[in-house]
């Protein structure tokens, strides 16, 4: 069974990331053919770019480095999880991915964005980076426009159908690419 990485791309205090994330994990998770992984990028806390190598170079030193690429390589496929800040993604985001390089390699990967727009400028941007790092992208991607606007009275993101069903077909997607990354 492959294992899904939700990447959630927000470290903000006050961050409506993780409940846009909760979506995301609480549908993969009730998928019999995923194990997910959740990497909060709040919590992995990784310092701007450190090593003493570049990724290419594949010669990783630092404890935070050599964790973050065990956990990486362990994945088979990748959801992230990203706002939109000012027309791109966070720079957090940018410095977890480029810590690697060959552990992002074959892997597919989707983009949930969310924010104040329809049409997140953000996934275009992710997308030319992934695409970089050689991850082999969804064939859709999904925004989640003014997430705040879809809260129950207990704080959990309560999505129309559209926009279930769009996460239904990423995961599987990635479902079905997460097990030929197992099987290779």
């Amino acid at each position: 069974m492959p294992t899904l990485m939700v990447i959630v791309a927000s470290t903000r205090q006050a961050r409506i990331g993780h409940t846009v994330a909760d979506w995301v994990i609480s549908a993969a998770n009730e998928r019999a053919d995923l194990t997910v992984d959740v990497a909060d990028l709040q919590e992995i806390g990784l310092p701007f770019f450190d090593e003493a190598h570049p990724p290419m170079m594949g010669q990783y030193e630092l404890p935070h480095t050599l964790a973050w690429a065990e956990r990486v390589a362990a994945a088979d496929a990748f959801l992230i999880v990203s706002p939109e800040y000012n027309g791109s993604y966070p720079g957090v985001l940018k410095n977890a991915l480029d810590y690697l390089l060959a552990e992002w390699q074959g892997k597919p990967a989707g983009i949930i964005g969310y924010g104040a727009y329809p049409e997140s400028r953000m996934i275009g941007q992710l997308d030319f980076v992934l695409r970089n790092l050689k991850l082999d992208r969804t064939s859709i991607d999904l925004q989640v426009q003014t997430p705040w606007t879809m809260l129950d009275n207990d704080g959990k993101l309560v999505a129309p159908v559209e926009l279930n069903d769009t996460l239904a077909s990423m995961l599987d997607e990635l479902s079905l690419a997460g097990a030929e990354v197992v099987a290779a």
